[in-house]
């Protein structure tokens, strides 16, 4: 999605990384508008002029943070997506890898949650397009193998089953981290009520797309 100037993939991986983490940190504590390049080069220990030479401005580095982001998303599922199993047991460590995912990377999730509650972002229907363009790319396939498999029913529409988990999932990761958006316990939850809650929030879809015998198993 967005590109860094040639000097800053000439950089050592190590540099890059550094660079990379000390402005998601900016963005995701201060969001985009109060975000400072100033505070980015401090923490880095170099001089505001080197920055300009691998982003053209404040927008173009946060573009690429977003996308690193995104492809920390996609390294994360991909195991997940070619691994043959069961599609609800694959819902299931869908979500465990999300909550393992903001916990590894928690400024790349705050600056999600950034763009997701703050208007006036560049780029900000482009960003959040992505995201739920990606999540439907990961979704469809598994509901179309589960469908072919004959675990989910035959009448469902996987465009709208899609659109629905998506919309269940994203607000399950919300809630794991806002504590105004929870009401269920999940906020900040250990490992224990995370699956006791995963697992029943499994029953409800289950019931919606399973087929009988998928169903009636917890």
């Amino acid at each position: 999605m967005f590109q860094p100037q040639k000097t800053f993939l000439a950089l050592p991986s190590t540099k890059q990384q550094r660079l990379l983490e000390a402005a998601s940190e900016e963005f995701a504590q201060a969001g985009y508008h109060r975000a400072s390049i100033n505070r980015i080069v401090e923490r880095l220990g170099i001089a505001k002029g080197s920055i300009y030479q691998y982003f053209r401005n404040k927008e173009h580095l946060f573009g690429y943070v977003f996308s690193y982001g995104i492809k920390l998303a996609k390294q994360v599922l991909k195991p997940i997506e070619t691994t043959q199993g069961p599609f609800f047991d694959k819902l299931k460590t869908s979500i465990k890898a999300g909550i393992e995912f903001i916990k590894k990377h928690p400024f790349i999730y705050h600056i999600y949650l950034k763009i997701l509650f703050e208007e006036k972002v560049p780029g900000r229907e482009r960003f959040i397009q992505a995201v739920r363009f990606y999540s439907r790319e990961y979704l469809f396939p598994l509901l179309e193998e589960a469908q072919k498999k004959g675990e989910i029913k035959e009448d469902i529409d996987l465009e709208m089953a899609a659109f629905m988990l998506d919309a269940m999932m994203d607000r399950l990761l919300q809630a794991y981290v806002l504590p105004y958006l929870d009401s269920i316990g999940i906020h900040q939850a250990d490992e224990k009520k995370l699956d006791e809650i995963i697992d029943n929030w499994l029953i409800f879809v289950k019931r919606g797309l399973a087929n009988n015998h998928f169903a009636s198993e917890r």
